[in-house]
């Protein structure tokens, strides 16, 4: 019985620092693709965003950088982010809600990140400037 339960906390143990660090890669991902959208732009953001991941060339994704180009028009230029939130779905997801702040106001970004073959990438990524689009009711309103 002893073994038993020291097999099963092992497992767990095991399933969590492989979870938390899905999660580590995908925030790191996401906090470097800000940057570079900092730098070079919302085209070159989504291509980050999406870089690893089995979306990195399509092109229907990649425009997406059209609906930060409208955001940027209302809100101006891109000055900061954060990760309000992750969350791990399974082994390999990792599930990111982001606030990006501009000039004149925010707009959330939500992930999703999956550990593949070529490395750490999202498979979906859309935007909202409404945060109750995105975040839970308990997150806004305590």
């Amino acid at each position: 019985m002893k073994g038993s339960v020291t097999l099963v906390l092992l497992l767990f143990v095991t399933f969590n620092v492989h979870a938390d660090s899905v999660c580590d890669k995908a925030s790191r991902e996401f906090s470097d693709a800000v940057e570079v959208y900092k730098k070079e732009g919302g085209k070159a953001f989504m291509k980050r965003i999406l870089k690893n991941g089995p979306l990195e060339n399509d092109t229907r994704s990649l425009s997406q950088s059209q609906s930060l180009g409208q955001i940027e028009d209302f809100f101006g230029p891109i000055e900061s982010a954060s990760i309000l939130s992750t969350k791990v779905l399974g082994k390999k997801s990792c599930y990111i809600i982001g606030i990006l702040e501009y000039e004149n106001g925010p707009a959330f970004a939500v992930a999703n990140y999956y550990s593949g073959a070529k490395g750490v990438g999202a498979t979906s990524m859309f935007f909202q400037t409404e945060p109750e689009q995105i975040l839970p009711k308990e997150f806004l309103v305590q």
